[in-house]
């Protein structure tokens, strides 16, 4: 199972990972859109510290996904008993929309008991134009409990441009 897949949930849980997701996606598109400064951060019911988005993240692409996201999850929260913890569909949707939200906020967003792996190494590159080389990570190899995770985005990667996500020359874990 790929570690940052949305776990299955069901009842109260799965409904409460609905509703926070939801919310975040508004605080999110809510200072994208200027009607909450960006800098301004999230205190939020049953988190032990604030959240702070990273404004370079809110990349048009991301809040696209954002934006699509939260108008499918709306629908499950006015119509709950389409809510089932086993539907892949839901959880594809949400899994993808937490990875964007951990993205804009640069930190994890587990639900329940679930347990996620600790990430070795997390590098986040955007670009409107490569015309040399981008590398997310260089590692000679990568162990079994080593971890690497890798975003990039380019508008335009040129003819002589090139966009590496991972590149093995060190070890990782």
């Amino acid at each position: 199972m790929d570690p940052l897949a949305f776990p299955v949930l069901a009842g109260a849980v799965l409904t409460e990972a609905v509703k926070f997701l939801f919310d975040r996606a508004s605080a999110v598109l809510d200072r994208r859109a200027g009607r909450v400064p960006v800098e301004e951060p999230e205190r939020v019911a049953g988190l032990p510290d604030t959240l702070q988005v990273r404004a370079a993240e809110l990349t048009d692409a991301r809040m696209e996904r954002i934006s699509q996201a939260q108008g499918a999850v709306r629908v499950y929260l006015s119509r709950p008993d389409l809510l089932q913890g086993d539907d892949e569909g839901l959880r594809e949707l949400l899994g993808q929309l937490r990875r964007d939200l951990e993205e804009a906020y640069g930190r994890g967003l587990p639900f329940g008991d679930e347990q996620r792996p600790r990430l070795g190494a997390e590098v986040s590159q955007h670009a409107d134009e490569i015309s040399g080389q981008q590398v997310g990570i260089r590692a000679q190899g990568l162990t079994d409990k080593g971890r690497a995770r890798v975003v990039q985005t380019a508008k335009t990667i040129t003819e002589s441009g090139e966009q590496v996500g991972l590149q093995f020359d060190g070890p990782i874990g």
